[in-house]
């Protein structure tokens, strides 16, 4: 284990987060087809009940030896036939997403559902990893090697919590140099950061998007994702992609915190991880 993943994490009562996304990019299998997707579906237990197809995704890669690549949320479409297929529960609050190269578990909050804590969604991408593996030696395709772990968090800050017009957007520190101009006002913001994750373990990216609907101006949040990416694999002496996945975790948390005011932080119910 790293020697300072052992530190007590920031934790919260209430916190906007509504989606997480924790997995691992793999090399891919010169065997595999999508056939295997569907017969992978079908190993496992029957509470994963629905299947549809997505695009592939293009490899990602965090290194610091070129140019960095800060592309983190302008995912292109793969130009092979492969695809992605999409796994959901019956309870429609998770999702198991497979390609040949990849393998993410979503956690889905709906209509305001309780966020089941990290462990839980580690477990979930743990238990699909094994899965996965055992097929693959079963069907042939060879042994999974793991060259990226991913963690991502998206959090819906709904206009009337801790903000009510763009003026209010200093609760994100980022945010916190704005000032209202003479002549003109501010209605609406989209950005994003890109941080290292010291010592190059990886990298943070956040996002920070204000949505609103058409038909509904009241209706409007900001969308703040936060994604932590590394590389993994033991044949380089890179992090393990589980241990990646802690990292990742710690990274995302401890920033959300960072990144949000006294009173943000209050108003989501920091128990404890105080600066």
């Amino acid at each position: 284990m790293l020697p300072y993943m052992n530190r007590p994490l920031p934790d919260y009562d209430n916190p906007p987060v509504v989606e997480t996304v924790l997995g691992l990019q793999f090399e891919p299998l010169p065997r595999m087809s999508n056939a295997h997707l569907g017969a992978f579906w079908k190993s496992l237990p029957p509470e994963w009940v629905a299947a549809e197809d997505a695009p592939s995704l293009e490899p990602q890669f965090e290194n610091f030896t070129d140019a960095p690549n800060w592309g983190a949320f302008r995912f292109k479409l793969s130009s092979d036939l492969s695809s992605r297929v999409q796994l959901r529960n019956e309870a429609n609050d998770r999702m198991v997403q497979i390609q040949n190269g990849r393998l993410h578990v979503n956690w889905l909050g709906h209509g305001g559902s309780e966020y089941p804590r990290y462990n839980l969604v580690r477990d979930g991408v743990i238990d699909a990893f094994n899965r996965f593996s055992e097929f693959a030696m079963g069907a042939d395709l060879g042994e999974i090697r793991a060259n990226q772990w991913e963690v991502t968090y998206v959090n819906r800050i709904e206009k009337g919590t801790v903000w009510e017009t763009p003026n209010d957007w200093h609760f994100f520190r980022l945010l916190s140099d704005y000032r209202e101009l003479n002549s003109v006002r501010l209605e609406s913001f989209g950005g994003e950061w890109h941080f290292e994750i010291v010592d190059r373990l990886g990298r943070l990216h956040v996002h920070f998007r204000h949505i609103r609907r058409a038909d509904a101006a009241s209706e409007e949040a900001i969308v703040l994702t936060l994604t932590a990416r590394g590389p993994a694999g033991q044949a380089r002496n890179d992090t393990d992609w589980k241990e990646g996945l802690d990292l990742g975790h710690k990274a995302i948390v401890t920033s959300f915190r960072d990144l949000m005011s006294d009173a943000a932080n209050e108003y989501w119910g920091l128990k404890h991880g105080d600066r």
